[in-house]
């Protein structure tokens, strides 16, 4: 049921105008932004239906909060449809490849993973879906947000947790071994059904490795280190991902990408790709191998900005 949701958004998405391709902002609550379809819930029991957004479940403290608003790259460089950096606003490059000294297997590396918050965008957002059956339709606010990502966090969705392996039974699962395994993550993300979903299959659980990037002002950029290592005997240099990774600590490759067609955490587990530009990668509901969390601003204090830069700005004038 879930594949063929996806594979009906792919291809209204394949006859939607080039014009609207992604957008840095958009809300994940629900509605009219967010909407469920005909599924069963899938959040966690505090709020099956995820209305409120994306959950999280933080390590330190055990406590689970939400986010409201996903931040997206831009689909093309010169920043049609997203911020001017384009499809390089999420952006990450490999580093520290350590091998098995026998067998070359790759067996640990990290990832300088950035967010720079180029807001705002330059269109509305795409229509997407994901592989819990939640879909949006290519609606966006009248005028594209612009303002602090704030409480910023990233998910990576194309590894796992120690011991958090994706359960069996159910077709929003994938499993891709061997497992890229986080290993300084801050926080999980909820993805999958509700517990108390209709259909029986395995329920979802707070399963995606997260990372913290804290308050984002406009213009402002954050860059951390993700470090991950594979279980079992490591990745051959066979494995997709072996060359994937080797090419982007060799080249400076981008591993990271997030279009708007991907609605909160697209799949887990995701398949890793280097993101070369490309406005939707194929397949176009796959388009998505990490996904960027935040909050916004109340009305109230984004009109007081919004005055703050007015007033600052007519200072200037007036000095000059």
């Amino acid at each position: 049921m879930a594949a063929a949701a996806l594979a009906l958004v792919a291809a209204m998405a394949a006859c939607m105008p080039q014009t609207v391709l992604a957008s840095p902002v958009l809300p994940v609550t629900k509605s009219p932004s967010s909407i469920f379809f005909g599924a069963p819930p899938c959040g966690p029991a505090e709020d099956s239906y995820a209305v409120q957004g994306q959950w999280f479940k933080d390590l330190s403290t055990g406590l689970t909060d939400v986010r409201t608003h996903q931040f997206h790259d831009g689909a093309q460089a010169d920043g049609a449809g997203g911020g001017s950096l384009g499809a390089a606003a999420i952006r990450g490059v490999a580093a520290n490849l350590a091998f098995n000294p026998v067998s070359g297997n790759l067996m640990s590396f990290s990832v300088l993973a950035t967010i720079a918050n180029d807001t705002p965008a330059g269109s509305i957002g795409f229509m997407g879906s994901n592989s819990c059956m939640e879909l949006r339709f290519g609606v966006s606010p009248d005028e594209p947000y612009a303002g602090p990502l704030l409480a910023a966090r990233l998910t990576v969705p194309f590894a796992i947790a120690p011991g958090l392996t994706p359960p069996p039974g159910a077709d929003q699962y994938v499993a891709i071994a061997p497992h890229i395994v986080a290993a300084n993550h801050d926080a999980l993300a909820w993805y999958g059904w509700a517990p108390d979903n209709s259909l029986g299959a395995p329920p979802g659980d707070y399963f995606v490795p997260t990372w913290d990037f804290g308050d984002l002002a406009p213009g402002q950029s954050v860059t951390r280190q993700l470090d991950f290592t594979v279980d079992g005997a490591g990745l051959p240099a066979d494995d997709p991902r072996f060359l994937l990774l080797s090419a982007s600590r060799d080249n400076a490759s981008d591993l990271l990408m997030s279009r708007s067609v991907g609605v909160k955490i697209t799949t887990w587990i995701a398949p890793l790709a280097l993101d070369d530009g490309s406005a939707f990668p194929n397949p176009d509901y796959l388009s998505a191998n990490v996904a960027v969390f935040h909050n916004t601003p109340e009305p109230a204090t984004l009109s007081l900005l919004a005055l703050g830069g007015l007033f600052l700005l007519r200072r200037r004038k007036g000095k000059a």
